[in-house]
């Protein structure tokens, strides 16, 4: 009974130092990528930050998602409506990048987060939904004209 029990010590000894053993030299070898992509980064100039894609159907998806929780709050579909809001922020989330201007990032992000809010709340009151539905589209009609002026 006693060498079992040393036998499964040195083993769990051994199976830790190893761990540790590989862990450490991982990260020696994400350290020279790591650098690399920071010198590519600094060559590229401020376009690196910014993502690729392009914003104008995510501004699309938006608007469908912002006109589907609206359609589905006054039918009383509780359950649709919230997970229209919840796509509704995923995708001010994946627009958000794509924006340079702080204020109009936060007041989005904002808008979104009080639409998903108030329907999430339970019982849903349609005028309030409304309102901050208009707040959601003047802030998107100003994020659309921001991000046509941006170049990519």
């Amino acid at each position: 009974m006693k060498k079992s029990k040393v036998l499964f010590a040195m083993l769990a000894i051994i199976a830790v130092i190893s761990l540790v053993a590989g862990c450490g030299s991982s990260e020696k070898t994400t350290q020279p990528t790591t650098a690399s992509q920071e010198q590519a980064a600094g060559h590229e100039g401020h376009s690196a930050a910014m993502p690729k894609e392009d914003p104008m159907p995510m501004m699309k998806d938006l608007d469908k998602s912002l006109q589907d929780v609206v359609k589905q709050a006054k039918a009383g579909q509780t359950m649709d409506a919230q997970k229209s809001a919840a796509q509704l922020v995923s995708t001010v989330e994946k627009i958000v990048p794509h924006m340079m201007d702080a204020n109009l990032k936060d007041s989005l992000r904002k808008a979104a987060g009080d639409i998903k809010n108030t329907v999430n709340a339970g019982k849903m009151d349609p005028s309030a939904i409304e309102g901050k539905v208009k707040t959601m589209q003047e802030i998107m009609k100003s994020t659309t004209s921001h991000l046509q002026t941006m170049q990519h």
